[in-house]
Formats: structure tokens, sequence, C-alpha cells
């Protein structure tokens, strides 16, 4: 017993410190790379010429082009057929089947850095949650130990939010929250020696924070707890708007050009039109969020960068650039946010300090990413005021409950359900369709007669048989139908009462779908056909229970052990 639990501590230490400095390394370095490739770029930020107030800056559009131009070479040269990102992560996480790509992991995660280095508006949470994730999966495939591959996966995107946010607590619970979709001891602890670690080492490079933490959390808690409970719903409409632009773009691309380059280099001239004018549109948005929280910005200023900020990120996103949704809704949220602050200080209410900023960029990014918890936690975590957190939570709440009644679950579920994946049902849902009909074929006897038998030898291979059911197939095994031997026996006329049509399964249905179509199934067996209706065998209803209650049982040992 000693032995074992020795064991079981080393493999859960190990795993959550390996994984979790690793990841926290490639996460700094992702964005101390971003955030010095924007500082270079405000070196190059002069004025060109001015427009009603507003100067343009020919910078933006010349860095778009060029990051356009590497991002192409890269896709081409290196053959990426589609980016992946934290949508990969959950399915990976729910199924066995679906291994994350190694190769097009980390091209995605290059394609990313290159994007938001070049001032794409883009975010980096999503690229860094998938980097834990590939990373965690790699280091499972290259060791022997208890833990499942949903733990390793874990420990990564623990260690990537806990290092983006400086936030060990927030990434534990979005780990579960957002990812795994579940808690259980099994997990919890490699996942948290990994967020912890991964804090850690962030800590020496950004000891301050890699985001922001000078808030002003000096707020009179009713007032911000009764605007909030205004803001939220406006936040959900706003995420709602945010998702179904990127999906809508997406699927119409082709009626803009059917050319990938043409369409990467249509959204650099788009974006570097409008970040010229407006440079707190681009990028990553860190810079902006906290002019936000300086009180740096007028009304008509902070409409701009909502509207502006929207649209230019569903350009990026959709036409060729690539990065994350997280960073750019937080950009949103705060947007919102501080337009309410504007108002209500016009109102004559000023002791909201930054709780309507805050809360609203939690409500808006928890309703894209599908993490409420989360992202109140990690409000906590970054600002240190129970008083701010304590204002999000309602904020959050009634954001997350009207999107998701509108949209769906988060950004990433709906991705999936897009590639036919119901990842909202769960890991049961996942699992069986992993599982097809064929899988359980070779099982089951059954009873096959050839359509020219007589009445009477039918009726003797019955006899002989312990068979109620036969079916009649042709010289090429193709199935005519189905009877049932006492439906023979009631009948008096020489000719089989046949059932042409019986219910049949497809060979490639999966577990799932077949559960669902044998639901109001009475009999003996259900005949299995190939797509030239030919028997391939039978299966019967206990075949599928049986494989349901398998599958029950492996979601048993990851969730609850």
């Amino acid at each position: 017993m000693f032995l074992k639990t020795l064991n079981i501590t080393l493999q859960v230490s190990l795993t959550g410190i390996v994984i979790g400095a690793i990841v926290s390394l490639c996460s700094i370095g992702f964005v101390f790379g971003v955030q010095s490739a924007a500082d270079f770029r405000v070196n190059f930020d002069s004025c060109l010429f001015g427009i009603g107030g507003l100067c343009f800056a020919i910078s933006p559009l010349l860095f778009l082009i060029l990051t356009a131009t590497l991002i192409i070479i890269v896709k081409k040269f290196l053959n990426i057929s589609r980016y992946h990102g934290p949508a990969d992560v959950i399915l990976s996480a729910h199924s066995n089947g679906a291994e994350l790509d190694i190769k097009t992991g980390f091209l995605s995660t290059f394609s990313a850095f290159v994007s938001a280095s070049g001032g794409a508006s883009v975010g980096q949470y999503g690229p860094l949650v998938h980097l834990g994730g590939t990373i965690g999966s790699l280091i499972k495939r290259h060791t022997k130990t208890m833990l499942t591959k949903d733990v390793f996966i874990g420990c990564g995107v623990a260690a990537a939010i806990s290092a983006g946010f400086n936030s060990p607590i927030g990434g534990i619970i979005f780990a579960h929250e957002a990812i795994l979709r579940h808690f259980s001891f099994r997990a919890i602890a490699p996942i948290a020696v990994s967020s912890v670690v991964s804090a850690t080492v962030a800590n020496q490079f950004f000891p301050t924070g890699i985001l922001f933490q000078n808030t002003d959390s000096d707020i009179a808690v009713l007032p911000s707890v009764s605007i909030s409970l205004l803001l939220g719903p406006l936040c959900a409409i706003i995420a709602v708007i945010f998702m179904r632009g990127l999906l809508s773009l997406q699927a119409n691309l082709n009626k803009i050009s059917s050319s990938e380059v043409q369409r990467i280099y249509i959204a650099a001239f788009i974006c570097g039109l409008c970040g010229g004018f407006i440079p707190e549109i681009l990028g990553l948005g860190g810079e902006t969020i906290e002019g936000m929280l300086a009180n740096s910005y007028t009304l008509s200023f902070l409409f701009i960068i909502l509207i502006f900020k929207l649209f230019v990120t569903i350009i990026c996103l959709s036409m060729g650039f690539f990065g994350g949704v997280f960073s750019p809704a937080l950009v949103l949220g705060a947007s919102i946010g501080a337009i309410f602050t504007v108002l209500a200080s016009q109102l004559g209410i000023d002791i909201l300090g930054d709780s309507l900023i805050l809360a609203a960029m939690a409500a808006l990014s928890a309703s894209v990413i599908g993490a409420p918890i989360a992202s109140i936690v990690i409000i906590f975590e970054l600002t240190q005021s129970y008083d701010l957190a304590f204002v999000a939570i309602t904020c959050v709440a009634s954001s997350c409950v009207i999107s998701t009644v509108i949209f769906g679950h988060s950004f990433f579920d709906k991705q999936l359900l897009n590639r036919n994946f119901k990842i909202s049902r769960g890991r049961t849902e996942i699992l069986l369709s992993e599982v097809t009909v064929k899988d359980l074929l070779g099982k089951n006897d059954f009873l096959k007669v050839s359509n020219e038998i007589s009445q009477e030898q039918l009726l003797q291979t019955f006899e002989k048989s312990e068979f109620t059911e036969a079916y009649f197939v042709n010289d090429e095994n193709v199935l005519l139908g189905k009877i049932k031997v006492n439906v023979i026996l009631s009948k008096t006329k020489k000719s089989i009462p046949m059932d042409p049509s019986p219910l049949t399964l497809d060979s490639n249905l999966n577990i799932s779908e077949a559960i669902v179509k044998v639901s109001n199934f009475v009999g003996e067996s259900i005949p299995v056909i190939d797509g030239h209706n030919k028997l391939l065998g039978v299966l019967n209803e206990a075949d599928l229970f049986l494989e349901y209650l398998k599958v029950q049982d492996a979601i048993s040992y990851i969730e609850k052990d």
C-alpha cells in the first residue's frame, strides 16, 4: 500500500511539475515575443495625414500585409489544411479517437504568434490553451502512467491560463469547467500542481502580472451591482453578435473570394486602413484596456472602439489571420463597461471605480468561452478585490444565461457542433459516436434463408433451429425481408408473408444513433446492412445496451474516481 501510494504521488507531482514548467516557459515566450513586436511597431507609428481630428499611420497596414505574406508562406509550404484551437483540445479531452495533431498544433500556435505580433486583431489565450493541451498530449504519448489523456491535457491548459493571467486558481477551474467539463479527485491534484508551478515560474519573469493589476477597487457595491444587472444582458447580446458574426462570415467566405491568398490580403487591407486611424482596435488590446481603466477615452471614442474592434476582429479571424477569441472579447467587454461607467458618471453615480469594466470583461468573455466561474475567479485573482469579483458575479450570470439560450454554451461548442460533435451532450455522446455498428458484428448467430424456400421447408428450418426470426436473402446476399415464426403459424396460405421492409441498421451508423433508432424495437434481432443492402450480420438490444454500459464504466473511471 505504501509503495502504491508513493508511486501515485510521484506520478501526480512529476506530471504537474513537468507540464507546468514547460507550458509556463512557452507561454511566457509567446507573450513576451508578442509584446516585444508590439513595442517595435510603435516606433513606426508616425502620422501620414489627418482627417477629422484622426491621424492616419501607414505602418499598421504595412505590418499586416507583411504578416499576411508570412502566414501564407507558412500555411502553404508546411501544408496546414486547418488551424487548430481550443475546440480541438476540448474534443481530444473527451474523445479516445481524436488525438491532437502535434505538428498542426505547434504550427497553429506559430501562426497565431505571427498574427498577434503583426498587429492583427486576434487573441493570445486561445492559442496558448491549445499549445498547453498539445504539450500535455505530447508528454502523455511518451510516458507510461496511470493518469489518462484528458488529465495531461487539463494540466497543459491550466498551466497556460495560469501563466497567461497570473491566475493559478483560475487556471485550475478553467481546465475543469471549459475543457474537461467535470471535477474529479483523479484530475484535480496534477492539474493543481501544474497550475501553481506555471504561475510560480511566470512570476519570476512578470512579478506584477502579465495582463494588468492596477485597478481601482474603491467602489460602492450597491450601485455597481445594480448597474451590472443591466450590463449583463448587453454583454450577452454583443457576445452573440460577435460569435454569430464570426461563424456567418466563415461560412460565406467563398462569396467574397475563393482564394485564401486574396482573402487574407483583403483582411490586411481593411484592418490596416481602420487601424491606421484607430490603432487601439488592433493587436491584443492590453494597452487599450489599460487606457479604459485609466479613463483615457471619451464616450464617443469608446463607442468607436467597440464598433470597430468588433468589425476588425471578425474580419481578421474569418479571413486568414489566426488567433483566439478571448482577448478580443475582453476588449469588447471593457468597452461596454467603460461606456456604462461614463454614462453613470454623467448621471451623478461616481463611486463605481473599475467595477463595471471588469465585470463586463468577465461577462462577455465568459459567454464566448463558456467558463463563467473561471472568469469570475480570474477577475478576483487579477485585482485581489472581493468587491470587484462580487460585482462581476451578477453580470457574468445574467450574460451567460442569455447567451446560452440565444446561441449556445460557447463559441467552441458551436464550432464542434458544426463538425457534428455534440459536445454539449456530454462525454457519453462522444464516446458512443466513436463506435460503429460494424464494430459489434460477429457476436450473434442468426437464421438466413433463400428467397426461394417453401413455407414447409421454412417451418422445418425453424424447428431445427433456436431462432424465432429468419432473414431472406438472394444469391448475392442482399436482404429481401424478414419473417417471424409466429406469423407463419398463424397463416393458412402457402405463400410466405414476408416483411419486405424490416427495421435495419447501416453498418456505418454509430452506437448513439443506433440506440435512438431501435428505441421502439421489439423482436429477436436487428439486421445490419451495408450500402448495397447486403446482410452483414445482426445485433440485438443487449449488444447496444452493453456497449452503453461499457462507455458509462469508462466515464465513471475518468470522472468519479
